[in-house]
């Protein structure tokens, strides 16, 4: 049973972008992600709390622009989250386009330092795109993941800020986005500690215009069928902070997640063989804009998109012309 804990007004706004999460005890992300969302255009936040007790619950009742709902659920009996998270669409999110997020990602497009995401989604809109497809990149710092103390009042991107430039590869799929990427960090650890388990996917598809009929099927990495951009974004994924090994033992014993916490059950086996370690290798680059990212094939831009963001550019108003920050 999902229960609203707000009584704040939910105009009937088609124009507003939305935002869904499904969290759990993400104090010490969720205040940057929040800010950063806010940044790009997002107008209001719709955030499912599923028996936190670190503190989230209490500070997302505190923010304006949050509706803030809680269940005590199992979240391994809801489809991870895809039964909650489909029903708070099909409520709030029809109509609109919606951004579908854990707390520890950060949507990022071609040009989104100027290029606002209502704006973006006008342009979405005029070619009859449905759905965003995008890479999951793994940030992480040049510490280790004991030495990665987040302060939430800062930008998570200056916390971790390199990524693994490549191997990436990806396969085309029957199911919407209709494409699988796999490589990347998370990869490259699974390939070190010698793990039966097949490394993550890392790709998604989290920015979506929800009409009736519209379901994600397996978290946002599938959903039914929707007119695909011909653009790749990023998601930025910032699991790695100092508190992830006491998250991984804490998962691993709760065994919600997928196949019993089988992902979980690799960190914990990586950081107790060695939790001194960095994850900085040969193919680390630390983040400098999403110029970058289309430059090594991370993103996608088109012709197309890049004549419209020109002329967003060129209508010069401070507002689309301001850097955004997380």
């Amino acid at each position: 049973m999902i229960k609203r804990l707000d009584s704040r007004l939910i105009p009937d706004d088609k124009e507003e972008i939305r935002a869904f999460l499904v969290i759990r005890n993400e104090a010490l992300r969720l205040p940057s992600t929040l800010r950063h969302h806010r940044s790009l255009g997002v107008h209001r936040f719709f955030v499912l709390d599923n028996n936190s007790t670190d503190g989230t619950l209490e500070y997302v009742l505190k923010q304006p622009d949050v509706h803030v709902f809680s269940t005590s659920e199992r979240y391994s009996q809801s489809h991870y989250g895809v039964v909650w998270t489909n029903a708070l669409l099909d409520r709030f999110g029809m109509g609109h386009w919606t951004l579908t997020i854990d707390a520890d990602e950060q949507l990022i497009y071609p040009r989104y330092e100027q290029v606002t995401l209502r704006d973006f989604c006008n342009y979405l809109n005029s070619i009859g795109a449905e759905a965003l497809p995008c890479l999951l990149l793994d940030m992480y710092s040049d510490r280790t993941v004991e030495g990665t103390v987040h302060n939430p009042q800062g930008p998570l991107l200056e916390t971790c800020g390199f990524f693994d430039r490549a191997p990436y590869r990806m396969q085309r799929v029957s199911q919407a986005p209709y494409l699988e990427i796999y490589g990347g960090m998370r990869e490259r650890l699974f390939k070190q500690i010698q793990t039966e388990i097949h490394a993550p996917t890392v790709s998604k598809s989290p920015l979506v215009k929800w009409k009736p009929g519209t379901q994600f099927l397996q978290s946002t990495h599938f959903l039914s069928s929707v007119k695909v951009a011909p653009m790749l974004a990023a998601l930025l994924h910032f699991k790695f902070l100092n508190d992830f090994h006491q998250r991984a033992a804490v998962e691993v014993a709760r065994g919600e997640h997928f196949a019993n916490a089988r992902e979980y059950r690799a960190y914990l086996q990586m950081l107790q063989k060695n939790d001194q370690a960095t994850f900085i290798c040969p193919e680390s680059v630390k983040f400098r804009d999403s110029g970058q990212l289309v430059e090594l094939g991370l993103m996608a831009t088109s012709k197309a998109y890049e004549t419209f963001a020109g002329d967003v550019l060129e209508r010069g108003s401070p507002h689309h012309l301001r850097r955004f920050s997380s």
